[in-house]
């Protein structure tokens, strides 16, 4: 029988093959379903063995911030300056190998930031402790990425990372109300015009062996969008992005950062 790694790796191979049409959009729906579910199913895995139940963090506070970036781009020194916590700054790679909490008081609100290991590519399947500190951001209030101003492209790479490991970035849960039912099959209805088809809805439905159900749209989503309202684990926090080292860089440097 093949691996949830393997069986992951097949279901990709097939949506990469398949062409997006009308035609196959229940095909492709219920395809991106199963993805999601395995790597759902990948997840439990690790958290009952032990591996990606995150830092014991306790939240305080009105919000709890946490400082997200790639190693050695400065967060312990942004918390240290704006809390006086004293997390230890190092020129080299992961310095910070727990969760440094900090405090700042701003216009009565008492705000905990949190200076969390660096993510690298590949922290959503657990490469340098992702999974643990992905654990920690899911709970957060805002993120707020720190990034050098020499590697703008690292904000892409970290959103997606963060999106892989099912937190939902500037996004609002998705305006649609599922109530399970004993009998009666998948009845759709919806207070606007739908993209998404009859046919695509149940095959993503069954896929999660939602077999009897009410579906209430309320706005026009993605398949994507669905599936994130299926699995029912998602997160969806707020972020803020910080260019560090911007007195080293040349105008044009500044320029092409601000575009991205």
């Amino acid at each position: 029988m093949a691996t949830l790694q393997e069986q992951i790796r097949e279901v990709e191979e097939e949506i990469k093959k398949t062409s997006y049409n009308k035609a196959t959009s229940f095909h492709i729906g219920r395809l991106k379903a199963k993805l999601a579910r395995l790597h759902d199913e990948v997840e439990k895995k690790s958290s009952s063995s032990g591996t990606g139940e995150g830092y014991s963090v306790k939240k305080s506070g009105d919000a709890t911030v946490t400082l997200v970036g790639f190693p050695s781009v400065g967060k312990s020194t942004l918390l240290n300056k704006l809390t006086g916590a004293n997390s230890e700054v190092g020129a080299y790679e992961f310095t910070t190998l727990t969760v440094i909490p900090g405090v700042m008081e701003y216009k009565g609100a008492t705000i905990q930031i949190l200076d969390v290991p660096g993510l690298v590519k590949g922290a959503a399947s657990g490469r340098g402790r992702g999974k643990e500190v992905i654990a920690v951001i899911r709970n957060s209030d805002l993120v707020l990425f720190l990034l050098d101003v020499f590697q703008p492209l690292h904000l892409p790479v970290l959103r997606d990372e963060l999106y892989e490991a099912g937190i939902r970035i500037d996004q609002e849960p998705p305006d649609v109300v599922i109530k399970k039912t004993d009998r009666g099959g998948i009845r759709v209805s919806a207070t606007v015009d739908l993209d998404l088809d009859e046919e695509t809805i149940r095959s993503i439905l069954d896929e999660y062996k939602i077999h009897n159900a009410t579906i209430l749209f309320r706005e026009n989503i993605t398949m994507d969008q669905l599936i994130d309202v299926v699995s029912q684990n998602r997160s969806y926090v707020s972020s803020m992005c910080v260019v560090n080292k911007v007195d080293l860089a040349f105008p044009k440097t500044l320029e092409e950062c601000k575009a991205l």
